[in-house]
């Protein structure tokens, strides 16, 4: 708390405002989480000592290869509201994640330019956070209470989005604690309430991510460099390879069957959407459909078993979206993206770093390739937060241990 007293009052209340926010946006609103974090991005701007030294800085990250690559896929996708078949819904969430690019840049600056000692400031706060929401997040929970949302009507499972969004905040700030704090029992502690709380809601999105992530992790600790790299390649085919592979694999399975199997109806519901618009995606498939054409695709009214629609809001899974609606040129600006990220992971110079760098990579894409939209302007800025937190966590840490180029 003495750090506490080193900020201004207005500044002290909007830590309060963000620490709120954040539960708000965590426990239960999670369309708040681009309000709170274009707050935080203008107060730190508003408040930042040498605007000019952050401007360059701003600049300069802005000309990193990561996000260029970003800008490109955003340009193309400006570029699809040519040949929608929805162009003003293009348009908007075209520039609306162009916006949350620029967000995560002016977030990125900033951290980077924070004090060690305000850094872990801001990252012990939110492990409390963390902690706080999980608890409320329970408590929500039929088996433990009596769900407050089913009270207010919503039903308790539209908490999944949220525990994807507690899962994605607690994976850096657990790496925080590892390297700065040399402490593992904290780190233990934040994954396996995020995995309990997936459990228990049946996120199985979230289980998957962190099962698939913590074996990925385990095997770049020890392969430290051919892990990375055998990622980034097959990352990148199947960016380039996965309506391809589901053309030929989804007839010889029994869809049917697997509806009707406990806990499978969910994975067998994606299934039937990623038959369907393979079909669809060979129709344009040098260009798509048009960005987040997905969202009132026209699907003839088809429906499958207790009427679910064929195609909800988005297909569930980040490339096959990206087949769909930007084509097989948005395919290979994705499959250069992941090739390049996994790459730079493979880079790094600390086997723990490469471990920890890989498990939030894997997980978030696992979760991007189960369920989510990549236009879900919350998930998104979230997802981008979380992501800076990471590699700032990364480019922090002191440990740099000789390794191993297996």
């Amino acid at each position: 708390m003495n750090h506490f007293k080193t900020f201004s009052p207005v500044q002290q209340f909007f830590i309060v405002l963000f620490f709120l926010g954040g539960l708000i946006t965590i426990v239960s609103l999670r369309h708040f989480t681009v309000a709170l974090l274009w707050g935080t991005g203008v107060v730190l701007t508003l408040f930042c000592d040498h605007k000019k030294t952050f401007l360059r800085d701003l600049w300069k990250a802005l000309k990193h290869p990561g996000f260029l690559a970003l800008a490109v896929l955003l340009l193309w996708s400006f570029l699809s509201s040519i040949w929608s078949i929805r162009p003003l819904q293009t348009l908007k969430a075209s520039l609306s994640q162009s916006a949350t690019l620029f967000l995560i840049a002016v977030l990125f600056t900033h951290l980077s330019s924070f004090s060690q000692r305000s850094f872990s400031w801001v990252m012990e706060l939110l492990t409390g956070l963390i902690f706080l929401s999980s608890f409320l997040l329970f408590l929500q929970i039929p088996p433990f209470f009596h769900s407050l949302k089913e009270v207010l009507g919503y039903g308790w499972s539209t908490l999944k989005p949220n525990v994807a969004l507690l899962l994605s905040l607690s994976i850096p700030v657990a790496a925080y604690w590892h390297f700065h704090k040399k402490k593992k029992a904290i780190p233990l502690i934040l994954l396996l309430f995020s995995f309990v709380l997936a459990y228990q809601m049946g996120y199985q999105a979230g289980i998957f991510a962190l099962v698939i992530a913590s074996i990925a992790a385990g095997l770049g600790y020890r392969f430290s460099y051919f892990v990375p790299m055998a990622s980034a390649y097959l990352s990148a085919f199947l960016c380039l390879s996965l309506p391809f592979i589901f053309h030929y694999l989804i007839p010889l399975l029994d869809l049917k069957a697997l509806w009707f199997t406990p806990n499978m109806s969910s994975l067998a519901h994606r299934f039937y959407i990623w038959d369907f618009i393979t079909k669809h995606i060979w129709e344009k498939v040098l260009l798509g459909w048009g960005a987040a054409a997905s969202r009132g695709f026209p699907t003839g009214g088809i429906t499958i078993f207790e009427g679910e629609d064929i195609l909800p809001s988005h297909p569930h899974n980040h490339i096959m979206q990206v087949w769909l609606e930007l084509g097989g040129g948005g395919a290979i600006i994705l499959a250069f993206l992941h090739f390049m990220l996994f790459r730079a992971i493979a880079k790094l110079e600390s086997r723990a770093a490469t471990a920890w760098a890989l498990f939030f990579t894997v997980a978030s894409f696992v979760i991007l390739s189960l369920s989510h939209s990549i236009w879900h302007k919350w998930w998104i800025t979230w997802l981008g937060a979380a992501a800076v937190l990471m590699v700032a966590v990364i480019r922090r840490s002191q440990t740099s241990p000789e390794r191993d180029k297996a």
